[in-house]
């Protein structure tokens, strides 16, 4: 078990990753609400449980305001716990609950997707859908602990795991060249799932997000950018395949879209968009379109682009890869990000 604890703005996070990590719950004091997605029985014991819907359907504000009621219903207070088991919907709409009610209520996540553990679960992001808008609603509040069981990691699809690594292998890319080396050298047997190799690759992953997040939690100081690489052209790649695309594969293809730009615009030194590949390929993560196994629209790709939420007037701010473990935040032109796009995504 690897257990560490960050500051993040005025919290503290402590982190615990390892087999087992989960049993912590029980040792919380006070009284505990366990969310989690009806698809999943969190076998634990609680005061109260609330299983919400999964994927975007259960991205509802009704969903994060009934818990709130059901909170106050069995006289919960700021003293006690919401506990989130699940994967980024789960984690979103319990922690959206746990930052209004009352102001702020202990949050504890339980991620059960490695990309949970390395994203989705970090960072205190919480949001909820409001009509056709996408995490319109939400706040940023840090969970008071996370505990990364990798014992959910057992039954995880070979091809799951993939599209967390690509998460992974963004952390490396731009903040961490000794994370790059390790992921070089044990990519076989963090692909086997074994568990020395998992605990590294996830707290590694955690430190590095959390460290960006306690420099710029609101994204108000240009370094929570950083955590975008691959992003922007992933999340278009996302949009032009009506989202039938995993994010993971998506921003895959990305960091290699937005590695060639960064050499083509003179910002990456030579040799970086080799090692983006490499490292992928290692992986088994996708590189190009044509990898994907989907149409992707490239019209309705570069269209998602133009609302990117980074876009300022007619510049969209990137993060580019220097070297490993190195980045630098650009103001790319609107019109130079779509050229280069356009002829990365193949088209025309």
């Amino acid at each position: 078990m690897i257990e560490f604890l960050e500051k993040v703005c005025c919290s503290d996070v402590t982190v615990k990753v390892g087999r087992g990590a989960i049993r912590e719950v029980e040792n919380l004091p006070g009284r505990k609400c366990i969310v989690h997605p009806k698809s999943l029985n969190p076998g634990l014991k609680g005061d109260l449980e609330i299983a919400i819907d999964d994927g975007e359907k259960g991205k509802d504000l009704k969903n994060a305001l009934e818990i709130v009621d059901r909170l106050l219903e069995h006289d919960f207070t700021r003293g006690d716990y919401l506990v989130a088991v699940g994967g980024g919907t789960v984690l979103d709409v319990a922690g959206f609950s746990a930052s209004i009610f009352m102001r702020g209520l202990n949050l504890v996540n339980v991620p059960t997707t490695l990309l949970g553990m390395v994203d989705a679960g970090i960072g205190g992001k919480t949001g909820v859908n409001y009509g056709e808008a996408k995490n319109m609603i939400g706040t940023f509040y840090q969970p008071s602990l996370i505990l990364d069981d990798i014992s959910y990691l057992d039954t995880l699809p070979t091809e799951e795991l993939r599209r967390g690594l690509a998460e992974v292998v963004k952390y490396a890319l731009v903040l961490d060249k000794e994370l790059y080396d390790f992921l070089s050298l044990n990519h076989s047997s963090i692909l086997e799932k074994e568990e020395t190799s998992l605990e590294r690759v996830i707290s590694s992953s955690v430190r590095d997000k959390l460290a960006v997040v306690a420099e710029d939690e609101r994204e108000t100081r240009g370094i929570r950018i950083v955590l975008n690489f691959g992003h922007t052209i992933g999340h278009a790649i996302e949009a032009g395949s009506d989202f039938t695309v995993p994010h993971g594969l998506a921003i895959s293809v990305g960091m290699v879209c937005e590695a060639k730009i960064a050499e083509e615009m003179g910002y990456a030194e030579e040799g970086v968009v080799e090692d983006v590949l490499w490292l992928l390929q290692l992986f088994g993560l996708p590189i190009s379109p044509e990898g994907l196994n989907a149409r992707v629209d490239v019209e309705k790709a570069l269209n998602a682009m133009t609302k990117d939420k980074k876009r300022r007037g007619e510049e969209v701010l990137m993060p580019f890869p220097t070297r490993i473990g190195n980045w630098r935040g650009v103001r790319v032109p609107l019109s130079t990000l779509e050229g280069f796009a356009k002829q990365c995504l193949g088209g025309n």
